[in-house]
């Protein structure tokens, strides 16, 4: 309604202005008229001047509503003038515009507050940061665990740890990494993980810090009271019959000794008894040796010598080492992999024995099977990492032997020193891996290995 009122009053001056022009020609520059000449011209010249102002008026009006919106400027008022219905219409529909920018704005800063109050109220450290290393924001958690009460580039952070400073440099997107810092004469253990992403276009890295150095020596505390019951029990199981065994063999050749030789006359069933004795003892001392072996290869694994290949190979290939022992127990084993193989760089041999072992323990799982039946798959997941699965239509395990099932020495089998497991976890971790089970009873097992 407002544009078509103001067409039609620059219509009218239009109109009035032709008008008045021609009536200037057809009164012309004669003698008789030229007062009416002259008055006709005046007024020409005033018509259009008012029609340039009248023009005008509105685009001023647009440049002061295009300024204040260039300049982020949102105080700006355009008054009511009361000058024409036109006028006013646009005046009031600026006034609204500028009114919406307003709430929109006073929105999004509340939000803004809104999370910064969120990200300083964390107990998580963070920071943000651009890739030449300029720092943009440092929240309060940041602060404490870096010590710092202000920073304006990673370099700043080279007095608390230049590991740190390292790792926030060189990680890429993703990836985690653990760093140990000593503070105020205490060992803390800070973990760092580094997110790139891209605001206005430009990237900007973003890290998180944790101090997890209690619950490491949580970890570390419940490891060592599992390590130690097993080495206990392990232990005084072969010490105590020795020591038994040891001390009565002892008696039986004592008495003897202390008889006269003529008198002494040894009868074969206690000869045999003292045989029996060192025997036994023999035995529970190679078994005690047997566990002590085991316990050092725990600690003696070589470092990955790592190299790229493809899982799917690898797959057919422990299928092809396992088939006698699979045909012999009866146990069918697929193979599932995507059509385009995955490669993976990781040292083969690991991860081949990693594997081997895991199917050999499915194949004991499920030996009591009429369908018995192992699956081993590859695949990448969403963040493009590799991962390999064993499973199996075993009889599944408990919720309290999933938790043990990586407990050195612990083992649910009859026959079995219970460190391949244990083993399997160190090589995976070797890698900067992680090898996780899942199973319920009466379903069956599965192992899988994330890289």
């Amino acid at each position: 309604m407002s544009f078509r009122n103001y067409r039609l009053q620059l219509l009218l001056r239009i109109v009035l202005l032709g008008a008045s022009i021609y009536a200037l020609a057809i009164v012309g520059p004669g003698q008789y008229y030229r007062g009416t000449f002259l008055g006709l011209l005046v007024f020409i010249v005033l018509q259009i001047i008012l029609l340039v102002y009248f023009h005008e008026r509105t685009n001023r009006q647009f440049l002061r509503f295009l300024n204040s919106i260039k300049y982020d400027d949102f105080t700006e008022n355009f008054h009511v003038t009361g000058e024409g219905k036109v006028q006013n219409q646009l005046a009031l529909g600026l006034n609204d515009v500028v009114k919406k920018f307003r709430e929109v704005r006073a929105e999004k800063e509340a939000h803004l507050h809104y999370f910064e109050v969120i990200v300083q109220h964390i107990g998580i450290g963070i920071i943000t940061y651009k890739p030449t290393g300029e720092i943009l924001m440092l929240n309060n958690a940041a602060k404490k665990l870096v010590h710092l009460a202000q920073a304006q580039t990673i370099a700043d952070l080279q007095k608390v740890s230049p590991e740190l400073v390292l790792g926030l440099q060189q990680l890429e997107s993703g990836e985690k990494m653990l760093v140990p810092v000593r503070q105020s004469g205490e060992q803390a253990n800070l973990t760092v993980h580094v997110m790139e992403l891209s605001l206005l276009g430009d990237k900007v890295r973003l890290a998180s810090i944790q101090n997890i150095q209690r619950e490491l020596e949580e970890k570390e505390m419940e490891a060592w009271h599992n390590l130690i019951k097993v080495l206990t029990h392990e232990i005084m199981n072969s010490v105590t019959p020795i020591a038994s065994l040891s001390a009565s063999a002892s008696e039986e050749v004592s008495s003897y000794t202390d008889t006269d030789a003529e008198e002494v006359t040894i009868l074969r069933e206690e000869l045999d008894d003292v045989r029996k004795c060192l025997q036994t003892i023999s035995r529970r001392s190679d078994s005690l040796i047997r566990f002590v072996n085991d316990f050092r290869n725990l600690t003696s694994i070589s470092v990955p010598q790592k190299s790229v290949f493809k899982v799917g190979e690898l797959l057919h290939e422990i299928k092809m080492l396992m088939r006698e022992q699979l045909a012999s127990q009866k146990v069918r084993l697929t193979v599932e992999i995507p059509a385009e193989d995955i490669l993976l760089s990781a040292d083969r041999t690991l991860i081949e024995q990693v594997m081997i072992n895991l199917v050999k323990n499915a194949v004991e799982a499920v030996h009591e099977n009429e369908n018995a039946t192992i699956t081993l798959q590859a695949y990448l997941d969403e963040r493009s990492r590799a991962r390999l699965v064993v499973k199996d239509n075993g009889h599944g395990m408990t919720e309290e032997a999933m938790q043990k099932i990586f407990i050195p020495f612990y083992t649910t089998k009859k026959t079995g020193s219970g460190i391949g497991l244990s083993l399997s976890r160190q090589i995976m971790r070797l890698h900067q891996g992680n090898i996780a089970v899942n199973s319920k009873l009466g379903e069956g097992t599965a192992f899988m290995l994330s890289f």
